[in-house]
């Protein structure tokens, strides 16, 4: 999944975030997503998947936010961190797609055993916009499905268009 969220105007993140979850819905319980498990979640939105559901009693505090992700996304609005939940709260327990599992970079980097201790992701290595794009960008070019957001929920964007056309070239 890839969402550009930068230049959409806030007022329509919350049908964005919902449709996004019927799309995805809808790809996964057909055939298609038979043996998908996993959906990679690649954004230029600042937030860290991992560990980072909203608690209840968080009085409405933004969520944690992890390194940036885009060098010209430079204001999150509480719209963006509201649609940013609603997908997230698809992928937990009662959600419509709980029976997957939305994941990121951040978090399967910290996965790893050999990573613990040796280095400080977040701040040696993902600090740095470009690493996410183009480690994000070698995950979905070889991912089974590949889905980005529409026209009126999604900025426009070269990344968007290299990933279709390398994924052409590799299937």
């Amino acid at each position: 999944v890839h969402w550009r969220m930068e230049s959409v105007p806030v007022q329509n993140l919350a049908w964005c975030a919902a449709s996004m979850v019927n799309v995805l819905q809808g790809l996964l319980q057909d055939d298609l997503g038979e043996n998908i498990r996993n959906l990679w979640f690649a954004t230029d939105y600042p937030i860290v998947l991992y560990g980072a559901t909203r608690d209840e009693n968080d009085s409405g505090k933004s969520p944690r936010y992890g390194a940036q992700r885009s060098s010209t996304f430079k204001y999150v609005a509480r719209e963006h961190d509201d649609a940013i939940e609603v997908l997230r709260e698809a992928f937990q327990p009662g959600g419509e797609l709980d029976s997957w599992k939305l994941t990121d970079l951040s978090e399967q980097l910290r996965r790893y055993p050999y990573v613990e201790g040796r280095l400080n992701i977040e701040n040696e290595l993902l600090e740095d916009s470009g690493i996410y794009g183009i480690l994000d960008k070698l995950v979905v070019v070889q991912s089974q499905v590949f889905v980005s957001g529409a026209k009126e929920c999604s900025k426009a964007s070269s990344f968007t268009r290299q990933i279709i056309e390398a994924r052409q070239e590799v299937l």
